[in-house]
């Protein structure tokens, strides 16, 4: 998997560019990385960057009342469910590198434009 951050991943709001910004970058971290002792550094890099981008993300939802926030929380969820599950079994030992990569391409790839976009659309009407 090859992401490269451009302007088509932008979602027009200063504070989830920068973090989405971020996110491409670990992706690269990791995609150079096939030690499981440098890739369970940058899962821990990964899950402090997740939780502080969901909770910025999740407090504008709520400030803004969009009216996605329940499936939207639930997407998040999600991923933090299958970053947990691949950072355990870092943690065993176990690195599954495509498993990683999938979860990092589909939050980049789908849930970057599919949901983040249309969030950072309304908190922009709503401004």
């Amino acid at each position: 998997m090859n992401v490269e951050w451009n302007d088509s991943f932008k979602v027009g709001q200063a504070d989830i560019d920068a973090q989405h910004r971020q996110l491409f970058d670990l992706i690269h971290a990791m995609q150079a990385t096939d030690d499981p002792g440098q890739a369970r550094l940058l899962i821990m890099q990964l899950y402090k960057h997740t939780r502080e981008h969901f909770e910025l993300e999740e407090g504008l939802m709520r400030q803004h009342r969009f009216p996605d926030l329940a499936a939207h929380t639930g997407y998040h969820n999600k991923l933090l469910s299958r970053l947990n599950t691949i950072s355990e079994q870092v943690g065993q030992g176990a690195f599954d590198k495509p498993a990683l990569m999938a979860l990092m391409a589909d939050w980049a790839l789908r849930h970057t434009v599919q949901d983040d976009a249309p969030l950072a659309a309304f908190i922009r009407a709503a401004g």
